[in-house]
């Protein structure tokens, strides 16, 4: 028997969400050492692509592939521009922005994914769904309420952003299931490089050079906790049913949120706190809302 199928795949998928919970630490250090977030992203993502990468070169040669058809290609296409969007987005609102409030912001997911599921995959408007759907944009609303006077912060639209992006990236993984997962990675990862790169050479980041030491920080990251969390949330989601999937993903927003405070120095206030528990209770709703639904669909986190 192999050494996975030995594990549980609920506890891969709940060690793989507290990695994504505990990734601000690493990249708030890495920042700390001397590199940007756009950067940071770029070198992260380059690494795990270079490991990925023979595994999708084995997948793409492999003669009983289903071949990719043009329209397959466009969403290929869609799903690596969201994936870079995303991963290049999360990073900056780890670095630059509160981490309880970005990491609730960046939640949203449940939320933004019923949108997506309804027009890519024809999902259906359960009154569970739209109460899931409710419940995340009044979180949403309770969190920034005290801010949208003055603007958000930077760092906020980084989070929603980013979010957004994934759940759009998420569906159209499931969308495209019957391709290799290597493959869908490798595009998602190479995209990040890309898009990152871009957006570097147009940034203040630009023109400013790393340290040996965050360079190292950051490729060391991305070819472990990163690509870590990847694969035991890609192992996991393929064998578990929707709803408890998407429960078990709970478990990063609260070892994030969890962990900042624990290690942080900002008080937050009531309206974060309850704005945080509405955004978790919508994804517990959309969570139950899946679980009902047939066939399951396995929803893949961040590539």
């Amino acid at each position: 028997m192999a050494f996975g199928e030995r594990i549980p795949p609920s506890l891969i998928l709940m060690s793989g969400s507290t990695l994504w919970g505990l990734t601000w630490i690493w990249l708030k250090h890495a920042a700390e050492l001397g590199i940007g977030p756009i950067l940071l992203s770029v070198v992260a993502y380059a690494a795990q692509w270079l490991v990925i990468a023979p595994f999708a070169w084995r997948a793409w040669t492999d003669p009983s592939r289903p071949p990719i058809s043009r329209l397959n290609w466009e969403w290929l296409g869609l799903l690596a521009l969201l994936a870079g969007v995303s991963g290049v987005g999360f990073t900056m609102a780890m670095v630059y922005g509160d981490v309880v409030r970005a990491m609730m912001l960046f939640f949203l997911i449940p939320a933004w994914g019923v949108i997506f599921g309804r027009l890519l995959l024809k999902e259906p408007l359960t009154p569970g769904r739209i109460i899931a759907v409710v419940c995340a944009i009044g979180g949403a609303f309770l969190i920034l309420g005290p801010d949208f006077g003055d603007g958000l912060y930077p760092a906020d639209w980084f989070a929603l952003i980013a979010g957004f992006s994934l759940a759009g990236a998420n569906t159209l993984f499931r969308l495209l299931a019957e391709q290799p997962i290597p493959i869908k990675l490798t595009l998602m990862q190479g995209s990040t490089v890309v898009l990152g790169l871009i957006a570097w050479v147009f940034s203040s980041e630009y023109g400013i050079v790393p340290t040996p030491e965050a360079l190292a920080s950051s490729a060391l990251y991305g070819m472990t906790m990163l690509l870590a969390a990847v694969l035991a949330t890609q192992y996991a989601v393929e064998r578990l049913p929707a709803g408890r999937t998407a429960i078990l993903m709970t478990l990063e927003l609260l070892v994030a949120v969890a962990s900042a405070a624990w290690l942080g120095d900002r008080v937050h206030g009531l309206n974060i706190w309850m704005g945080g528990a509405m955004i978790l209770a919508a994804a517990l709703i959309e969570a139950a809302s899946a679980h009902r639904r047939q066939p399951e669909l396995a929803a893949p986190c961040k590539g």
